[in-house]
Protein backbone atom coordinates (compact mmCIF):
# COMPACT_ATOMS: atom_id res chain seq x y z
CA UNK A 1 0.00 0.00 0.00
CA UNK A 2 2.98 2.58 0.70
CA UNK A 3 4.95 1.53 -2.54
CA UNK A 4 1.25 2.10 -4.69
CA UNK A 5 0.93 5.42 -2.89
CA UNK A 6 4.84 6.60 -3.59
CA UNK A 7 4.53 5.47 -7.07
CA UNK A 8 1.18 7.58 -7.00
CA UNK A 9 2.44 10.80 -6.00
CA UNK A 10 5.66 10.13 -7.52
CA UNK A 11 8.36 9.85 -4.84
CA UNK A 12 10.16 7.30 -6.54
CA UNK A 13 11.12 9.64 -8.80
CA UNK A 14 13.56 11.96 -7.42
CA UNK A 15 16.98 9.95 -7.92
CA UNK A 16 16.48 9.71 -12.02
CA UNK A 17 14.80 14.50 -11.24
CA UNK A 18 18.72 14.51 -10.06
CA UNK A 19 20.68 12.07 -12.20
CA UNK A 20 21.56 9.22 -9.54
CA UNK A 21 19.74 6.77 -11.69
CA UNK A 22 18.79 6.70 -14.87
CA UNK A 23 15.77 4.74 -16.73
CA UNK A 24 16.80 1.42 -19.00
CA UNK A 25 15.29 0.30 -21.87
CA UNK A 26 16.03 -2.74 -23.72
CA UNK A 27 19.40 -3.16 -24.72
CA UNK A 28 19.90 -1.92 -28.53
CA UNK A 29 21.21 -4.15 -31.10
CA UNK A 30 24.65 -5.18 -30.97
CA UNK A 31 26.48 -5.24 -34.37
CA UNK A 32 26.57 -9.03 -33.46
CA UNK A 33 22.68 -9.02 -33.37
CA UNK A 34 22.69 -6.74 -36.73
CA UNK A 35 23.70 -10.09 -38.01
CA UNK A 36 21.01 -11.99 -36.91
CA UNK A 37 18.27 -9.79 -38.44
CA UNK A 38 20.35 -10.40 -41.50
CA UNK A 39 20.03 -14.16 -41.00
CA UNK A 40 16.46 -13.44 -40.75
CA UNK A 41 15.70 -11.68 -43.77
CA UNK A 42 17.94 -13.62 -46.45
CA UNK A 43 15.04 -16.01 -46.86
CA UNK A 44 12.60 -13.39 -48.02
CA UNK A 45 12.01 -13.08 -51.68
CA UNK A 46 10.96 -10.32 -54.27
CA UNK A 47 8.02 -9.60 -53.11
CA UNK A 48 8.06 -9.77 -49.53
CA UNK A 49 10.73 -8.12 -49.24
CA UNK A 50 9.19 -5.30 -50.70
CA UNK A 51 6.18 -5.72 -48.78
CA UNK A 52 8.84 -5.71 -45.50
CA UNK A 53 10.55 -2.60 -46.45
CA UNK A 54 7.41 -0.30 -47.10
CA UNK A 55 6.21 -1.74 -43.51
CA UNK A 56 9.59 -0.99 -42.07
CA UNK A 57 9.95 2.85 -43.76
CA UNK A 58 6.47 3.37 -41.94
CA UNK A 59 7.42 1.46 -38.49
CA UNK A 60 10.48 4.21 -38.60
CA UNK A 61 9.04 7.41 -39.71
CA UNK A 62 6.45 6.94 -37.25
CA UNK A 63 8.75 6.44 -34.29
CA UNK A 64 10.40 9.47 -35.56
CA UNK A 65 7.48 11.32 -35.53
CA UNK A 66 6.85 10.06 -31.88
CA UNK A 67 10.23 11.00 -30.60
CA UNK A 68 9.10 14.91 -32.13
CA UNK A 69 5.73 14.70 -29.94
CA UNK A 70 7.87 13.79 -26.88
CA UNK A 71 9.70 16.19 -27.17
CA UNK A 72 7.21 19.31 -27.90
CA UNK A 73 5.55 18.18 -24.76
CA UNK A 74 8.14 18.20 -23.02
CA UNK A 75 9.35 22.28 -24.23
CA UNK A 76 5.47 23.16 -23.05
CA UNK A 77 6.11 21.59 -19.70
CA UNK A 78 9.03 23.11 -18.95
CA UNK A 79 7.43 26.72 -20.46
CA UNK A 80 4.30 26.17 -18.43
CA UNK A 81 6.37 25.31 -15.65
CA UNK A 82 8.59 29.02 -15.59
CA UNK A 83 5.39 30.73 -15.77
CA UNK A 84 3.70 29.31 -12.68
CA UNK A 85 7.29 29.31 -11.19
CA UNK A 86 6.79 33.62 -11.62
CA UNK A 87 3.36 33.39 -10.48
CA UNK A 88 4.05 31.50 -7.70
CA UNK A 89 7.13 34.35 -7.06
CA UNK A 90 5.03 37.09 -7.16
CA UNK A 91 2.22 36.00 -4.92
CA UNK A 92 3.21 37.51 -1.95
CA UNK A 93 2.82 41.40 -4.07
CA UNK A 94 -0.80 40.62 -4.75
CA UNK A 95 -1.57 40.58 -0.72
CA UNK A 96 -2.72 44.16 0.61
CA UNK A 97 -0.39 45.22 2.99
CA UNK A 98 -3.45 46.84 5.37
CA UNK A 99 -4.65 43.28 5.70
CA UNK A 100 -4.78 41.84 9.28
CA UNK A 101 -2.05 39.13 10.07
CA UNK A 102 -2.53 35.38 9.21
CA UNK A 103 -2.79 33.05 12.04
CA UNK A 104 -0.09 31.72 12.83
CA UNK A 105 -1.21 27.98 12.19
CA UNK A 106 -2.52 28.89 8.90
CA UNK A 107 0.62 30.97 8.07
CA UNK A 108 2.89 28.04 8.58
CA UNK A 109 0.13 25.42 6.54
CA UNK A 110 0.72 28.47 3.85
CA UNK A 111 4.45 28.26 3.96
CA UNK A 112 4.16 24.22 3.83
CA UNK A 113 2.34 24.46 1.38
CA UNK A 114 4.67 27.01 -0.51
CA UNK A 115 7.34 25.11 -0.19
CA UNK A 116 5.57 21.79 -1.58
CA UNK A 117 5.12 23.62 -4.76
CA UNK A 118 8.52 24.97 -5.61
CA UNK A 119 9.32 21.41 -4.99
CA UNK A 120 7.00 20.35 -7.08
CA UNK A 121 8.35 22.82 -10.17
CA UNK A 122 11.63 21.96 -9.60
CA UNK A 123 11.24 17.72 -10.18
CA UNK A 124 9.46 18.77 -13.12
CA UNK A 125 11.62 21.20 -14.73
CA UNK A 126 14.32 18.48 -14.25
CA UNK A 127 12.26 15.60 -15.29
CA UNK A 128 11.23 17.59 -18.55
CA UNK A 129 14.69 18.62 -19.28
CA UNK A 130 15.70 15.06 -19.82
CA UNK A 131 13.91 14.74 -22.54
CA UNK A 132 15.24 17.39 -24.54
CA UNK A 133 18.83 16.84 -23.06
CA UNK A 134 21.50 17.54 -26.08
CA UNK A 135 24.02 14.43 -25.87
CA UNK A 136 22.75 11.60 -24.16
CA UNK A 137 20.75 10.06 -26.81
CA UNK A 138 21.95 8.37 -29.95
CA UNK A 139 19.78 7.48 -32.72
CA UNK A 140 20.62 5.66 -35.17
CA UNK A 141 19.30 6.93 -39.30
CA UNK A 142 20.30 4.80 -42.45
CA UNK A 143 24.03 5.55 -43.55
CA UNK A 144 24.37 7.42 -46.97
CA UNK A 145 27.94 5.00 -47.46
CA UNK A 146 25.37 2.35 -47.73
CA UNK A 147 24.97 3.70 -51.51
CA UNK A 148 28.54 2.83 -52.63
CA UNK A 149 27.90 -0.88 -51.55
CA UNK A 150 25.12 -0.67 -54.62
CA UNK A 151 27.60 -1.34 -57.21
CA UNK A 152 28.78 -5.10 -56.26
CA UNK A 153 25.69 -6.11 -54.97
CA UNK A 154 22.10 -7.62 -56.63
CA UNK A 155 18.97 -5.73 -56.24
CA UNK A 156 18.07 -8.62 -53.82
CA UNK A 157 20.53 -8.09 -51.57
CA UNK A 158 20.49 -4.30 -51.65
CA UNK A 159 16.58 -4.77 -50.46
CA UNK A 160 17.85 -7.10 -47.71
CA UNK A 161 20.59 -4.44 -46.31
CA UNK A 162 18.03 -1.83 -46.82
CA UNK A 163 15.55 -3.80 -45.02
CA UNK A 164 18.30 -4.75 -41.89
CA UNK A 165 19.45 -1.09 -41.38
CA UNK A 166 15.56 -0.08 -40.88
CA UNK A 167 14.52 -2.89 -38.93
CA UNK A 168 17.93 -1.66 -36.57
CA UNK A 169 17.29 1.63 -36.67
CA UNK A 170 13.69 1.92 -35.77
CA UNK A 171 14.71 -1.13 -32.78
CA UNK A 172 17.21 1.29 -31.32
CA UNK A 173 15.03 4.75 -31.73
CA UNK A 174 12.00 2.73 -30.05
CA UNK A 175 14.08 1.92 -27.22
CA UNK A 176 16.12 5.67 -26.96
CA UNK A 177 11.84 7.06 -27.14
CA UNK A 178 10.88 4.61 -24.37
CA UNK A 179 13.81 6.03 -22.10
CA UNK A 180 12.73 9.71 -22.88
CA UNK A 181 8.55 8.59 -22.79
CA UNK A 182 9.56 7.64 -18.91
CA UNK A 183 11.00 10.60 -18.34
CA UNK A 184 8.13 12.90 -19.39
CA UNK A 185 5.43 10.35 -18.18
CA UNK A 186 7.60 11.39 -14.43
CA UNK A 187 7.45 15.14 -15.67
CA UNK A 188 3.72 14.99 -16.41
CA UNK A 189 2.89 13.22 -12.78
CA UNK A 190 4.87 16.11 -11.43
CA UNK A 191 3.29 18.75 -12.54
CA UNK A 192 -0.04 17.67 -11.76
CA UNK A 193 0.84 17.61 -7.90
CA UNK A 194 1.97 21.07 -8.49
CA UNK A 195 -1.80 22.07 -9.73
CA UNK A 196 -3.65 20.49 -7.52
CA UNK A 197 -1.44 21.91 -4.65
CA UNK A 198 -2.18 24.95 -6.34
CA UNK A 199 -6.01 24.75 -5.81
CA UNK A 200 -4.79 23.46 -2.14
CA UNK A 201 -3.49 27.22 -1.97
CA UNK A 202 -6.01 28.94 -3.02
CA UNK A 203 -9.07 27.42 -0.97
CA UNK A 204 -6.77 27.79 1.95
CA UNK A 205 -5.42 31.37 0.78
CA UNK A 206 -8.39 33.22 -0.43
CA UNK A 207 -10.84 32.90 2.13
CA UNK A 208 -8.56 34.73 4.63
CA UNK A 209 -8.21 37.46 2.08
CA UNK A 210 -12.09 38.18 1.81
CA UNK A 211 -12.30 37.58 5.56
CA UNK A 212 -9.61 40.14 6.34
CA UNK A 213 -10.93 42.59 3.81
CA UNK A 214 -14.62 42.43 4.96
CA UNK A 215 -12.79 43.55 8.68
CA UNK A 216 -10.76 46.26 7.34
CA UNK A 217 -13.61 47.62 5.14
CA UNK A 218 -15.92 47.70 8.19
CA UNK A 219 -13.49 49.34 10.31
CA UNK A 220 -12.20 51.92 7.89
CA UNK A 221 -16.03 52.66 7.41
CA UNK A 222 -16.61 52.99 11.14
CA UNK A 223 -14.03 55.44 11.12
CA UNK A 224 -15.13 57.69 8.21
CA UNK A 225 -18.83 57.84 10.21
CA UNK A 226 -16.85 59.52 13.37
CA UNK A 227 -15.02 61.62 11.72
CA UNK A 228 -17.12 65.00 11.85
CA UNK A 229 -16.95 67.30 8.79
CA UNK A 230 -17.88 71.42 8.86
CA UNK A 231 -18.63 73.33 6.16
CA UNK A 232 -17.09 77.43 6.34
CA UNK A 233 -19.46 80.04 4.47
CA UNK A 234 -17.72 83.30 4.61
CA UNK A 235 -19.59 86.03 3.32
CA UNK A 236 -17.71 89.56 2.51
CA UNK A 237 -19.59 92.82 3.49
CA UNK A 238 -18.32 96.17 1.98
CA UNK A 239 -19.34 99.59 4.00
CA UNK A 240 -19.95 102.45 1.91
CA UNK A 241 -18.85 105.31 5.10
CA UNK A 242 -21.34 108.34 4.74
CA UNK A 243 -20.43 110.78 2.24
CA UNK A 244 -21.31 114.85 3.58
CA UNK A 245 -23.06 116.69 0.96
CA UNK A 246 -21.60 120.46 0.98
CA UNK A 247 -24.11 122.47 -0.57
CA UNK A 248 -23.04 126.45 -1.94
CA UNK A 249 -24.64 129.27 -1.51
CA UNK A 250 -24.00 132.18 -3.74
CA UNK A 251 -23.93 135.39 -2.37
CA UNK A 252 -24.24 139.04 -4.15
CA UNK A 253 -20.92 139.32 -3.93
CA UNK A 254 -20.20 136.72 -5.86
CA UNK A 255 -18.67 134.34 -3.08
CA UNK A 256 -19.64 130.73 -2.52
CA UNK A 257 -20.57 129.57 0.97
CA UNK A 258 -20.68 125.69 1.16
CA UNK A 259 -22.68 124.05 3.46
CA UNK A 260 -22.10 120.39 4.38
CA UNK A 261 -25.60 118.61 5.34
CA UNK A 262 -24.92 115.07 6.62
CA UNK A 263 -26.18 112.02 4.84
CA UNK A 264 -27.07 108.69 6.40
CA UNK A 265 -24.41 106.29 6.09
CA UNK A 266 -25.10 103.49 2.93
CA UNK A 267 -23.93 99.80 3.67
CA UNK A 268 -24.22 97.29 0.92
CA UNK A 269 -23.59 93.16 0.44
CA UNK A 270 -22.14 92.08 -2.13
CA UNK A 271 -20.81 88.43 -2.15
CA UNK A 272 -17.56 89.74 -3.97
CA UNK A 273 -14.91 92.29 -2.43
CA UNK A 274 -15.57 95.92 -3.10
CA UNK A 275 -13.11 98.93 -2.67
CA UNK A 276 -14.82 101.46 -0.90
CA UNK A 277 -15.10 104.48 -2.32
CA UNK A 278 -16.73 108.16 -1.36
CA UNK A 279 -18.56 110.57 -2.83
CA UNK A 280 -18.75 114.14 -2.62
CA UNK A 281 -22.17 115.76 -3.11
CA UNK A 282 -22.00 119.62 -3.94
CA UNK A 283 -25.39 121.60 -3.97
CA UNK A 284 -25.30 125.02 -4.68
CA UNK A 285 -27.94 127.68 -3.27
CA UNK A 286 -28.71 131.15 -4.83
CA UNK A 287 -29.19 133.46 -1.72
CA UNK A 288 -31.39 136.46 -3.28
Amino acid sequence: MTNRIIETLGIDLFPYAIGTVEFKSDAPFEPTKLGDIQNQVKDLDAKKLDDALVYSKGLLDDESSRGEKLESKAYNLIGVTGISAAFITGISSLIPSELQPFHPMLLGTLLFIYILIVISLTVTVLLASRVVIVGNYRYSFPDIADVFKMNGQSAIEIKKDRLTTYIYCYAKNNQIHNIKASYLIGSQLWFRNSVVLFLLLAFTFIPNIFYSTGIYLSQSSAVLSLTPTTAMLTETQTVVPATPTIPVSLTPSGTIQPTVQPQPPQITMSPSRAIPTETLFVSVTPTP
